[in-house]
């Protein structure tokens, strides 16, 4: 068996922990993702009282948690790891109890449907370590950064425990279970039958594990607490810390926490010492201040960060060393100027977003999150709403270095025990990132928020946050919408959501746009923010709903008889229309559209065999719908000209068709095949159309003028058949250590290397050398294909596919092939370290 080597700990890519020089004592976190096995279905211990487990201490020797189990027979795997997503989609029709008491957008058909067609279930994942006897006497932590969800951890046959939350991370102290003269044994039950949410929610360790080890004395996890005020007028800052130190020795000891702050090439700037006592087997904390001068802001727009080493020094000895990011800025937001980052006025334009993705579900990759970040950057995004639950450490380590401001959300509205508990990991956990803007701790809890309790209930979950970081609003999204049906949702007064609403830094509206300015007159000027705003949402490259395959056409004039909602023509532009409302108004402090990217599950308004949400303005694999240009058009500051629909509209010649136009051009002329339709003038945030459009195959082409003058022009044009595959890498190197992966988006082609938007062929894909077939996905919000076999059809001429490195470098040969098309090769070098 391999031992695992202490002589390094490998940075992960976004860790909020860095290490420094080998000959510095500090702790060895080791990565754990790689090498576990696993078994679907239920296995003894079912639970952590079953045999005499519940008697008497290390009792689990038997079953899945037992040392003794043959294991040769179950799948190998790497976490983060989505097993549900590896089932078939079924369809239920069992009655939707209280599918009246939540929002319409959630009340289709079943929990089952909503939560994607995919069936929860039990799983159990054994790994097996080794530590050296070097070790011994150190302690040892385990931490999960997510499991999903009722997990139940055994080590060496002893119970360690059980964690409910599928969103919040846990670490155990495992300590006094483990063994430095042979193996140890890990094992994890999950119990994915239970739901969270109303979307799809995966099931597994769909995060990254790690194993700590620490001195006897040592820096907690989440034990360093930063805030920087910054004086704008004279460019400097008062840096405060909080270090908690933890004594797991025998006997009181004077230890001392040397602070220095180092700027972003790595020089000292600062430094300050302090020494306390730490009474055996206890914790305690010290205060430092530090003052800074001409210093670097962090925005989007410049996401200077510094970095604080903490050195815990016992017996003239460094025994922890920490690495924290941080970044200097100020964040306030005003009844009436809106949101002022660093004194000035921001205009916050974010998305919301579920975490998972196709070919991975909820085990989303780290370059695949960088992949998805990229890509709304690309539109003009700069804020993202993690909705609804926390998200992963590393999403928000890639945030605070790319300048997105971060909407960080607990699961529930709850003061229960359990609530609160999530409530204060994510604040202790997160509130050293300059990204987040803000704390929101509910959303749409339409059977709380009238009631006489809801007040008190956000008043005390607003002061838990306030105890641990009073240096951030805290929000939460309402909605108006009625569960009881005693009166219409449009009338319900602004008084009775006040008790509620006045107990929050910022009000935070879901929709109703309506409601803002009587809102903002009625309460003098309380902060206020669009928490989700309308995206549109349609099946990406269609123009026409087909119920049977699960795609939706806002713009369908026929949709007020095709889709199970009866959703009709006054679902179209309700993106456009809402934008413009919040752009007007810069009272308002943050917009978050629903939602970035489609993610599975919640179909409204179409049935089943629809799986998955078409709210996205980009589809399942990232890929741009027509939306997403009118966001990149008026958020983006780049020039955009993007008229739809495509021009392969076989069977319609002669037949009139609706032209429009996403773009920031002053004036837009449109004509097919050489005859002008006319030439527009483009109102500020807005669109244009031309109706009557005769179809004839050709030539639809858009001309830009600026100035009076022509700027560019985009043509779209009738395709030829489909002749060949193109595969295009997001890196074309990628680092060898088993984790990376490679994104490969494919594009059927015509002879004259264009995009056949009607092309669905059946590709096969062959991954040889140095890595291994991940998943792949289509975009296509109807299919029950599987994400984890190499073989996929396009959907309108697009795919991807998902490569994962092997844990030793080479080259990797991707293959693409279909029938009667040329196929294509895409090579990506997996190097040591990653370029």
């Amino acid at each position: 068996m391999k031992r695992i080597d202490f002589s390094w700990a490998r940075l992960f890519l976004c860790t909020k922990h860095n290490y420094k020089k080998e000959d510095e004592q500090m702790e060895n976190r080791i990565n754990m993702d790689l090498g576990w096995k696993f078994f679907k279905g239920d296995l003894a211990p079912h639970t952590n009282t079953e045999g005499w487990g519940g008697a008497k201490g290390k009792s689990f020797y038997f079953g899945a948690a037992g040392r003794n189990l043959e294991d040769s027979g179950w799948k190998d795997v790497d976490v983060p790891h989505d097993f549900v997503m590896e089932g078939d989609y079924t369809q239920k029709n069992e009655v939707f109890v209280g599918s009246d008491r939540v929002p319409d957008m959630e009340t289709i058909d079943s929990r089952h449907f909503a939560g994607g067609s995919l069936e929860g279930g039990i799983g159990w994942y054994r790994k097996k370590f080794e530590l050296p006897a070097s070790q011994e006497g150190k302690r040892v932590f385990l931490t999960f950064d997510g499991v999903f969800r009722n997990s139940t951890v055994y080590v060496n046959e002893h119970f360690v425990g059980t964690h409910e939350s599928g969103y919040t991370g846990f670490t155990y102290d495992v300590t006094e279970y483990i063994n430095f003269e042979e193996s140890n044994l890990v094992a994890v039950r999950v119990d994915s039958t239970g739901r969270e949410g109303w979307w799809y929610e995966g099931g597994g360790i769909y995060r990254h594990v790690w194993l700590t080890v620490k001195e006897p004395v040592y820096l907690p996890e989440d034990g360093i607490y930063i805030t920087a005020e910054p004086v704008l007028e004279t460019c400097c800052a008062k840096v405060r810390i909080e270090t908690t130190a933890a004594n797991r020795r025998d006997n009181e000891i004077l230890v001392c926490i040397r602070s220095v702050i180092l700027d972003a090439v790595g020089q000292e700037i600062c430094s300050t010492s302090t020494e306390m006592d730490i009474c055996f087997w206890d914790e305690n904390t010290v205060e430092q201040e530090m003052h800074l001068t001409d210093i670097s802001l962090w925005g989007p727009e410049n996401p200077y960060l510094y970095t604080l080493r903490t050195e815990l020094v016992y017996d003239g000895k460094a025994v922890d060393v920490r690495e924290t990011s941080f970044g200097i800025r100020s964040i306030k937001a005003d009844g009436e100027k809106g949101l002022l980052l660093n004194g000035s006025f921001f205009q916050v334009k974010g998305f919301c977003q579920h975490m998972d993705h196709a070919g991975t579900g909820i085990a989303v990759p780290d370059k695949l999150m960088e992949y998805r970040l990229h890509k709304m950057k690309e539109l003009g995004a700069n804020a993202l709403r993690c909705s609804h639950n926390p998200p992963s450490p590393e999403l928000l380590a890639m945030c605070d270095r790319m300048g997105i401001l971060v909407m960080d959300e607990t699961r529930k509205t709850s003061v229960s025990k359990e609530s609160l508990e999530q409530l204060r990991n994510m604040v202790k956990r997160d509130r050293n990132h300059p990204c987040i803007y803000c704390w929101c701790i509910g959303n749409e809890e339409v059977n709380l928020q009238f009631t006489p309790e809801a007040g008190r209930v956000a008043h005390a979950m607003r002061m838990e946050v306030k105890k641990l970081d009073p240096s951030r609003p805290v929000t939460m999204a309402l909605v108006y919408w009625n569960p009881n049906g005693t009166k219409d949702s449009r009338d319900i007064s602004l008084e009775e959501l006040l008790p509620l609403a006045g107990e929050l830094d910022i009000a935070g509206f879901n929709y109703y746009p309506e409601r803002w300015d009587p809102y903002h007159e009625t309460t003098c000027g309380q902060p206020m923010m669009n928490t989700e705003a309308f995206s549109n949402g349609w099946t990406r490259s269609c123009y026409e709903t087909n119920t049977e395959q699960g795609y939706f056409y806002p713009m369908d004039p026929e949709n007020g008889n095709k889709n199970i909602r009866k959703w009709s023509g006054d679902s179209a532009f309700k993106a456009e229309n809402m934008w413009k409302m919040y752009h007007a108004r810069p009272y308002l402090s943050g917009y978050f559209v629903w939602t970035a990217f489609d993610y599975k599950g919640e179909p409204t308004p179409m049935p089943y065999p629809a799986v998955s949400t078409q709210y996205g303005v980009m589809d399942y694999c990232g890929f741009k719908k027509d939306i997403a240009y009118y966001y990149q058009s008026w958020w983006s500051g780049q020039p955009v000209l993007h008229v739809f629909p495509h021009w392969n509209l076989a069977g319609q010649e002669g037949r009139p068709v609706t032209v429009y136009c996403y773009s920031n051009y002053e004036e837009v002329e449109l004509s097919v095949n050489g005859k002008s339709y006319g030439r527009k003038r483009m109102e500020r945030d807005w669109f244009l159309k031309w109706e009557n459009i005769i179809y004839e195959p050709g030539v639809l082409c858009a001309v830009g003028y600026q100035g009076g003058r022509e700027a560019t022009r985009e043509e779209v044009r009738t395709t030829g058949p489909a002749e060949r595959i193109e595969m295009t890498a997001y890196e074309n190197c990628i680092c060898a250590d088993g984790q990376d992966i490679a994104i490969i988006n494919v594009r059927i082609l015509d002879k004259y290397g264009r995009v056949v938007p009607t092309a669905d062929p059946q590709l096969t894909f062959t991954v040889e050398g140095a890595g291994t077939f991940l998943g792949a996905g289509n975009g296509n919000p109807g299919s029950h294909e599987p994400d984890k076999l190499p073989v996929r059809r396009a959907f309108h001429g697009l795919c991807q596919l998902l490569v994962k490195s092997n844990p030793a470098p080479g080259k990797i040969k991707i293959t693409a092939k279909a029938e009667g098309l040329y196929s294509s090769v895409c090579m990506i070098e997996s190097r040591a370290e990653s370029k």
